[in-house]
């Protein structure tokens, strides 16, 4: 069942969205961002090089209503030109233990909310383990140090892998290698301790196992991931780290390599590999300054790699320096991005030897974003 954008936001807000009999206000709240981008790149035609550009418009609703609470994102991308739903999700909470979201939500696996502290995010976002939105049910268990989630997807948010424009990178169908997200289990657990004075310490695993439709055979192929995971964080530095593994077993038509897969976002599709493992290393320091109207700056270094288990592949590679801090409602990153054979920064494609642009790339991206 396919599924519009606008379908996706009514089904995500239930009836709770009509305020109460004698309510001065409604019951949500709205909030987005404003964001330009400059950015300068060294591939490509020269012309073309860099530029600053509307880069994009969001539009945030939450709210609460006895147990229930529910938020949504739509999101306008004016320099790619095309809208997308980032999630649209309601959540029952039962007790100050368990609840339950379902809708369009956030994918339960590897270092939460985010792997990573830049604009750019890491390699793991190009290959849909990072930030990635599906279309099913999470229950999450929380108790003193323990974080367990477990979740059910359904399918990718749209239920539509030729759908190219979306803001999380999913399984796609390019004409050629025509595969479809077709059910997903996830599991995480993860363990906050103070193991050093002064220091707070996150381990974690993330499994994540689903079936993969070939829409050429109409048969089912299946894939696994698993990801361990510590995040370490003592004032003023923090310690990302993350080594996950993946296997897409595809019951692609014969003849077809079954080395590579199509996947797709922000309107284009690109082949990825579909065995190998990705790492990733992060470490931020917020410069211990205080100022009268700017946030703490935070800098960072962040390293991730794609590794294939195919000698005949060819490894792809990310890193970011970079600084972001805030000042009122504006928010900005400074981002030098390093690429090779990566991608998103000039290369053509993730874990896989293409040919093309291999070599590497740089990317000079500076992001403005008004926040409300």
């Amino acid at each position: 069942m396919k599924k519009t954008a606008c379908t996706l936001l009514t089904l995500a807000l239930p009836a709770t969205l009509v305020a109460p009999a004698g309510a001065d206000e409604l019951p949500f709240e709205l909030g987005g961002h404003v964001r330009l981008n400059y950015g300068h790149v060294d591939w490509g035609e020269e012309e073309l090089r860099d530029g600053l550009e509307f880069e994009s418009f969001r539009l945030n609703i939450s709210g609460e209503y006895e147990k229930f609470s529910y938020k949504a994102e739509y999101r306008w991308y004016e320099n790619i030109d095309f809208t997308t739903v980032r999630y649209a999700d309601i959540t029952y909470t039962h007790d100050e233990y368990w609840k339950l979201t379902a809708g369009v939500t956030k994918v339960p696996f590897g270092l939460l909310p985010f792997t990573s502290n830049s604009f750019w995010f890491s390699a793991n976002y190009y290959i849909g383990f990072e930030d990635d939105y599906d279309a099913g049910a999470v229950l999450h268990y929380e108790r003193g140090d323990w974080d367990v989630q477990a979740g059910y997807f359904m399918n990718d948010e749209y239920n539509d892998a030729s759908r190219f424009g979306r803001y999380t990178f999913d399984v796609a169908d390019d004409g050629e290698f025509r595969n479809q997200e077709d059910g997903q289990y996830n599991l995480r657990v993860n363990y906050t301790g103070k193991f050093i004075r002064r220091a707070i310490t996150e381990v974690g695993a993330s499994y994540q196992h689903g079936k993969i439709l070939n829409l050429d055979t109409l048969d089912e192929g299946d894939m696994h991931a698993y990801a361990v995971h510590l995040r370490h964080t003592q004032d003023p530095i923090k310690i990302d780290l993350q080594y996950t593994e993946f296997d897409y077993d595809l019951a692609a038509p014969e003849g077809q390599a079954t080395d590579r897969m199509a996947m797709s976002s922000f309107t284009f599709p690109f082949l990825a590999t579909t065995k190998g493992n990705s790492v990733i290393a992060n470490l931020v320091y917020t410069l211990p300054f205080k100022f009268k109207a700017l946030s703490p700056i935070k800098c960072y270094t962040e390293y991730s790699r794609v590794n294939p288990d195919d000698d005949a592949a060819l490894a792809s590679s990310q890193w970011v320096n970079g600084c972001s801090f805030g000042w009122s409602k504006l928010y900005v990153y400074v981002d030098s991005i390093r690429g090779e054979n990566m991608w998103f920064s000039g290369g053509p494609g993730v874990g896989l030897d293409l040919g093309g642009r291999q070599d590497t790339t740089h990317r000079f991206n500076v992001s403005l974003g008004v926040y409300f």
